[in-house]
């Protein structure tokens, strides 16, 4: 063995047994492989001159980086999520990722940021399961999809080797009894709610409730009208966009909620003089604060004290200090747009074109409505004509 192979604890000399022909073996450390098991090259049978040659090759190989070790970061949760949510926010509208984010920063981060996501196991996502079960029966399943998503993403990036939580056993949602659907007023209701939310003396507040009303519009669609989008001449109002939240609460008009939602509305001569009358009492509103909007078509139909978007939340604030004050029985503010889908059905106008006025994609959306109205009085239907038959 010469002085060079001497000086190389990687080569060893050996003797054949049958032979007794001197030979060599190469044993190296290259690193570890993606699993994190050592990479280890072995090579015998070989001549000097072999031994000496591989020798340089692998080291050349192993410091180029060739057989680099796999350096496995290990990522928290909250990392991961971070990663995932820069390339979800390119496949979503801003108020979708703004919804989005609120759940994790609620619901999922605080229970799952720090927990490594190589260490996250199938017993832990189990527990967490069951926990949003008992806080959000009707949501949680939509916390397990994202968790599902952000863990999804990991695989991908190869950074866990599968998905524990999509190997848990979902919770079942215990069956509520369910209750009678009431969100919507009868025509005398409305006709009480309207006169009295007229006595309120706010010109601005009745005005929107008439057109909640009366059109049976999306409340953020009504709060993104301006007054090109109303048609004194033709009794219409079109509509073709809505208000919307985006991130960090920021308010802003974006397209309607689905191409459905594009729509013309005919609108009743009433409803139309009401918003006439609106007009003028805006414009002497916003003269008092430096604005001339009397041939700004785009300014907004109802504004805020700033002239600018209604919050989203306001319009229920209006409804419970009406209902409060005149003691009458609240509903949602969506439950306007029940109200004149149901009045649209007791006029004997068909679901179809209940659908196209509402702007719903699907007629199943009409029909749910059409069927929640008409339930109860199917019940006391059946109950007269058992009392008819008794007597």
């Amino acid at each position: 063995m010469n002085d060079e192979i001497k000086g190389i604890k990687e080569i060893e000399e050996y003797t054949t047994p049958k032979t007794g022909k001197k030979q060599y073996k190469l044993s190296m450390y290259a690193g570890k492989d993606e699993n994190g098991k050592s990479i280890l090259i072995r090579k015998k049978r070989l001549t000097e001159k072999q031994a000496l040659e591989l020798y340089y090759k692998y080291k050349m190989q192993i410091a180029s980086g060739e057989y680099k070790p796999v350096e496995h970061k290990r990522m928290h949760f909250k990392e991961l999520f971070d990663m995932w949510v820069k390339v979800y926010a390119d496949t979503v509208e801003e108020s979708t990722l703004a919804t989005t984010t609120n759940i994790f920063n609620n619901h999922i981060l605080p229970v799952l940021s720090n927990i490594y996501v190589d260490k996250l196991t199938v017993a832990k996502c189990q527990k967490v399961a069951q926990e949003w079960r008992q806080e959000a029966p009707r949501t949680f399943k939509r916390y397990i999809r994202y968790v599902n998503n952000v863990l999804d993403y990991g695989v991908n990036l190869e950074l866990l080797a599968s998905n524990p939580m999509r190997k848990i056993v979902r919770p079942k949602v215990k069956r509520q009894v369910k209750k009678k659907f009431d969100d919507y007023y009868n025509k005398e209701e409305l006709a009480t709610f309207l006169n009295d939310c007229k006595a309120s003396k706010s010109t601005k507040i009745f005005t929107f409730f008439r057109v909640l009303a009366y059109s049976g519009m999306r409340k953020e669609e009504i709060l993104a009208l301006t007054w090109e989008d109303i048609d004194f001449h033709k009794n219409t109002i079109s509509i073709n966009k809505a208000l919307k939240m985006g991130l960090k609460n920021r308010l802003y008009v974006d397209t309607t909620k689905t191409i459905d939602s594009v729509r013309v509305l005919n609108m009743d001569s009433q409803t139309m003089n009401y918003l006439r009358e609106w007009k003028q009492v805006q414009l002497k509103e916003l003269f008092q604060i430096g604005i001339n909007a009397l041939n700004n078509q785009a300014q907004l139909v109802f504004s805020n004290s700033n002239n600018s978007y209604i919050h989203p939340s306001k319009p229920r604030e209006w409804n419970m200090s009406i209902c409060k004050k005149y003691n009458l029985r609240f509903i949602k503010i969506h439950g306007f747009r029940h109200t004149h889908a149901s009045l649209l059905f007791r006029a004997g106008v068909t679901p179809k074109e209940v659908q196209k006025r509402l702007g719903h994609k699907k007629i199943e959306t009409t029909l749910d409505i059409y069927t929640h109205v008409y339930e109860d009085e199917s019940t006391e239907a059946i109950d007269k004509l058992a009392n008819f038959m008794s007597n």
